[in-house]
């Protein structure tokens, strides 16, 4: 990809700056959605004796393990083109913490389509490289999939189901449930893959063509915030499905949810910039 001017996060990288063993200590609360392993030095030894060299372009699982860390820290901080470059340099094994940023930063702080897109199609290629290597590891199809999904947002559910991109999607994520049912994060983009595409399609075509049902898309919904109810992604998320053809009935869930993740305590900056969304939300229905 074209080398580009990365925007910075708007609060600076030191807000949410994970130095030392704080990452370690914070780590089960900032990936309480993803449930992804803490990248110690034994974890990954483990990793790569089980998939062989073609895992990384480190053997040395000390240096891996440092790797990942940094990448990771720089991920919650905000500084996504450091995660990014980090996470790359790593080898296949960092596809998901580079991809995780690239989608961060082509969702919340690149003003360039084109280049947003790039980032989404380059993140799907490499996760798609990964899962032939580890298919166990429920993050790669997980972060295969998001990107795909916010591709597919980007050119138009419909233009992207017509490609057959829908189908990755949720067989990535039904993939990621698989290995790992307790993935909020997973259950929330199944949840929306369901809404989106009824909603594009019609509830007939939706559930013969592509599997897609908005009863089974709020259920996935409604586990996922009982995993994890104080991401403030899931629950603008979950308000945006419930909003979809909704009655007036559901306008008050509409309302809470979103309520919900503008009053969110952030965790790092994506859940800062979710929380900031969320508020800009609650100005535009008058809450």
């Amino acid at each position: 990809m074209k080398q580009i001017e990365w925007r910075a996060f708007p609060y600076g990288d030191r807000v949410y700056r994970y130095t030392g063993s704080s990452l370690e200590a914070h780590w089960s609360v900032l990936h309480s959605g993803d449930r992804e392993a803490f990248p110690d030095a034994q974890r990954l030894a483990d990793q790569l004796e089980r998939c062989g060299p073609g895992l990384s372009n480190d053997a040395d699982p000390n240096n891996l393990a440092e790797m990942l860390q940094s990448a990771w820290r720089d991920y919650h901080a905000g500084d996504f083109c450091a995660a990014m470059t980090t996470g790359q340099a790593a080898g296949p094994i960092g596809a998901v913490v580079a991809g995780r940023a690239a989608i961060a930063y082509a969702m919340h702080l690149e003003s360039d389509p084109v280049r947003a897109l790039t980032l989404l199609c380059d993140t799907a290629s490499h996760c798609e490289r990964l899962s032939q290597i580890d298919p166990g590891w429920a993050n790669v199809w997980y972060t295969h999939a998001l990107a795909l999904a916010r591709y597919s947002q980007q050119i138009s559910v419909v233009k992207a189901l017509g490609r057959g991109l829908g189908s990755k999607v949720r067989q990535s994520l039904m993939i990621a449930i698989a290995l790992e049912p307790d993935h909020a994060a997973a259950h929330a983009a199944l949840g929306g893959y369901h809404i989106e595409v009824v909603d594009k399609v019609g509830s007939v075509v939706g559930r013969l063509t592509h599997g897609a049902s908005r009863a089974l898309g709020l259920r996935h919904f409604e586990r996922a915030i009982v995993l994890d109810p104080d991401s403030p992604s899931i629950r603008i998320a979950y308000a945006n499905a419930l909003s979809i053809n909704r009655r007036s009935r559901r306008s008050v869930a509409v309302e809470r949810n979103i309520s919900a993740a503008a009053t969110c305590q952030p965790r790092d900056a994506i859940a800062h910039l979710d929380a900031d969304r969320a508020k800009t939300l609650l100005e535009g229905v008058g809450v």
